[in-house]
């Protein structure tokens, strides 16, 4: 498996389950991926923003989703395909 880095802006559709944010899809480069499994969730901080990561997969890829508190925005992070 190769894991690269993207650091890119991306649209994510969201259910809120139990409180608690869960990525359903995600549009990155117009192409729409359906998320199966959250597999992991953590946070990090970055200056004043926290950041919640979510590694996720569609069931042939593992890619890390990024939520910045701060400016409300989603980022790819990483891709690890194979």
């Amino acid at each position: 498996m190769e894991t690269v880095s993207v650091d890119e802006s991306i649209r994510v559709g969201v259910a809120f389950d139990s409180g608690k944010v869960m990525p359903m899809w995600f549009l990155w480069r117009d192409r729409y991926y359906r998320i199966k499994t959250v597999t992991y969730t953590w946070c990090t901080d970055q200056g004043a923003s926290r950041l919640h990561h979510y590694s996720v997969t569609d069931g042939a890829n593992m890619y890390e989703l990024q939520f910045n508190t701060n400016t409300l925005e989603w980022v790819l992070g990483k891709v690890c395909a194979g």
